[in-house]
């Protein structure tokens, strides 16, 4: 696996902004990391994965509508985290989150301690048959937590996306690496009065359609209620073209409900 330095000082030596055989000092690996977050941040959800969506946990300071969302905690005993979920924690008591048990290679999955309140109430997120971070589960425990993940099915694993360290592995395969590393140093380069070669050019354009033919986005969307057939009994109406899609079992699936299922 590439590590998130080798990425940055690649980009370095690309635009021969440091000598051979040598790396970018203290501050240009800064200057270099804080411009690889904010790439590898715009690319997944963009040409890597698929938009994340906001999924309540937790009722604290939440105060109209009453009661809102509808469950303590967690919805039920055996719901789990639905694909691409960002999930918003106003905790009011320690939750477990079982992640998808069948995602798809470049799902994502976030969590922000919107209260502020994880020293108090941790978070435990299991893989639910995959790994997270290299482990079958982690603890989120520090107040004011902001992470995203990006799934990768050739590894089985949940890898931590945002926000990168300069030792941390690279959530992408090093078969996109080319694309990070010109990205990054196209970014670099202005600053230091350089220009991108041809031949680069066409490696990063090569390497960008590779990388959003691998994580192909799909994006669920909702047909008009017209097009829909008319439901078998008016007693089941409500439940055509609602939320939770209950007469498509793979969507309600995905949504993290197999009693519907």
């Amino acid at each position: 696996m590439t590590l998130v330095s080798e990425i940055i000082t690649d980009a370095y030596r690309l635009g021969n902004l440091v000598p051979i055989g040598t790396v970018p000092n203290a501050a240009q690996q800064t200057e270099g990391l804080r411009y690889l977050n904010r790439i590898v941040l715009s690319s997944i959800g963009n040409e890597a994965g698929d938009p994340l969506q906001a999924f309540p946990v937790g009722r604290r300071n939440i105060e109209r509508p009453s009661g809102w969302p509808w469950y303590d905690g967690v919805p039920d005993n055996d719901w789990f985290v639905p694909k691409n979920i960002r999930v918003m924690l106003n905790l009011n008591g320690s939750v477990n989150l079982y992640l998808h048990p069948n995602p798809d290679d470049g799902s994502r999955f976030a969590a922000i301690d919107v209260s502020n309140n994880l020293s108090t109430y941790p978070v435990t997120v299991l893989g639910n048959g995959r790994l997270i971070e290299g482990a079958t589960s982690i603890v989120l425990n520090a107040d004011g937590e902001d992470k995203e993940w990006f799934y990768r099915a050739d590894l089985g694993e949940w890898q931590l996306c945002s926000p990168l360290a300069i030792t941390d592995d690279f959530p992408f395969p090093s078969d996109f690496d080319d694309f990070f590393i010109i990205s990054l140093a196209m970014r670099l380069n202005p600053s230091y009065s350089q220009e991108m070669d041809p031949q680069t050019q066409f490696v990063f354009k090569r390497s960008g359609n590779q990388l959003k033919a691998r994580y192909n986005q799909t994006i669920t969307m909702a047909s008009e209620p017209g097009l829909y057939r008319l439901p078998r009994t008016s007693q089941d109406r409500w439940a055509w073209n609602n939320e939770y899609y209950f007469y498509n079992p793979n969507a309600m699936f995905d949504r993290g409900w197999p009693g519907f299922y």
